[in-house]
């Protein structure tokens, strides 16, 4: 049975319905219905009211039962709803049958994301990916006169590089994905030499990581002394910024990237590629997290995650709980407790970045070298030796070996030998 979720409004262009659907074997998940209201807000509607709903089993045909979509869409009509959110991916059959119910546009989590990514990107880089995965979010979507091809109004969904193109057939959009992705190559081809460029001259790299809307932008600007557009929003930094700064005597590459979030759809993943793949070049992440959030835990569990996927779980990197001046202080001793390696700073007030600054210089002093080490293809070394240092490349013979480049603390050369790497200079 449907319940009355959010009764909120604002001033803004395009009144949202929002569905927080959930499996009822797996129970409600903390937090879906707060993140979906922001993602909501942060592509520029306002929120006319909303329900839960529970499924025992999902439909293939509208994933909710028929009896459910129709009580969203007499509920949503009621509250004068112009479009109708999910918070949970929906296959091209199941929207395009939603839609034709519930006679409201439908979108889901991923168009959703899709379309605050458009309304951010700014570079010419940033606009090529958005472009990139709004079009393979599209391109299954397309069949007849197409259910995306008839909202040409514009609205929430149809934003971006990619509406422009949406009148065109199938073919000529696998055309331009293809174009696309050799753009993109381009980009990571470019982003090589300057990397190679920065490696001559031994700068180190620090990336802050962490869910968005964690301070991550805050942060950066008070370590880098810039002015970049910082606010309480999903995804207000899109496009990678860059500064040199000098932390504990030591000039260093501050970057701030693109928050994540819970479930990151994968063609988003694929599409920033590029620009992820920067961090894989981190000598130190700083994993910045928002305290005084309704589920820290859960958020650092997500980027850890994500963390594994992007094949970072052996990257230094400092925890780093932002936010403690709106913290009471039971709340900030049960993390202090349970995350003793962690740093607790304020990035409005400036408390503990001090400590923070320490920590980083002496994490980024180590001495590093880099190294190939040769192991059996079939081993667990691999994995092994991610935990320790970080993995520049990986080349197999074409028979059972696999050569690793590698750079490690220079400490760590007598463990490499212990554990039996075959170790040859670079």
């Amino acid at each position: 049975m449907a319940k009355k979720l959010i009764e909120l409004n604002t001033d803004k262009e395009e009144r949202a319905f929002l569905v927080v659907v959930w499996k009822k074997q797996d129970g409600r998940l903390s937090g879906e219905e707060e993140e979906l209201k922001a993602l909501a807000v942060s592509a520029g509607c306002s929120i006319c009211g909303g329900i839960y709903l529970g499924v025992e089993r999902v439909s293939p045909a509208l994933f909710i039962g028929r009896g459910q979509a129709e009580e969203v869409a007499k509920t949503a009509r009621e509250k004068k709803g112009e479009v109708i959110i999910f918070n949970i991916d929906l296959s091209p059959v199941q929207q395009a049958n939603l839609e034709e119910v519930m006679g409201i546009k439908t979108i889901d989590r991923t168009q959703l994301i899709l379309d605050i990514f458009a309304k951010r990107a700014k570079s010419s880089e940033g606009k090529l990916q958005v472009e990139l995965a709004q079009l393979e979010y599209l391109l299954p979507r397309l069949k007849g006169k197409g259910i995306m091809l008839s909202r040409l109004g514009g609205g929430i969904g149809t934003r971006g590089p990619g509406e422009k193109k949406l009148e065109i057939d199938r073919r000529r959009i696998s055309e331009r994905i293809r174009r696309l992705k050799k753009d993109i190559k381009e980009i990571s081809r470019h982003r090589e030499v300057l990397r190679q460029r920065r490696q001559k001259t031994n700068i180190k790299v620090v990336s802050l990581i962490g869910y968005t809307n964690a301070g991550k932008t805050t942060l950066f600007n008070l370590l880098s002394f810039s002015l970049q557009k910082a606010e309480a929003a999903l995804f207000t930094t899109l496009d990678p910024l860059s500064r040199k700064v000098r932390i504990e005597g030591q000039e260093i590459i501050l970057t701030d990237t693109v928050g994540f979030i819970k479930n990151l759809p994968p063609k988003l993943r694929e599409a920033f590629a590029a620009t992820l793949e920067e961090l894989k070049f981190s000598h130190l992440l700083l994993h910045i997290v928002d305290a005084s959030g309704e589920d820290p835990e859960g958020n650092i569990e997500a980027v850890e995650k994500i963390i594994d996927i992007l094949g970072l779980e052996g990257k230094k990197r400092i925890l780093v709980f932002n936010k403690i001046d709106r913290l009471i202080p039971s709340r900030r001793n049960r993390l202090e407790i349970k995350f003793p390696a962690a740093v607790f700073i304020s990035a409005r007030t400036q408390e503990g970045i001090e400590k923070l600054k320490k920590k980083m210089g002496s994490l980024l002093c180590s001495s590093l070298v880099r190294l190939k080490v040769q192991i059996d293809a079939s081993s667990q070394k691999l994995n092994l030796l991610s935990q320790y240092a970080t993995i520049i490349k990986v080349e197999n013979d074409g028979f059972s070996r696999l050569a690793v480049e590698i750079e490690i603390e220079e400490e760590r050369l007598g463990w490499l030998r212990q554990e039996g790497f075959e170790v040859f200079s670079h």
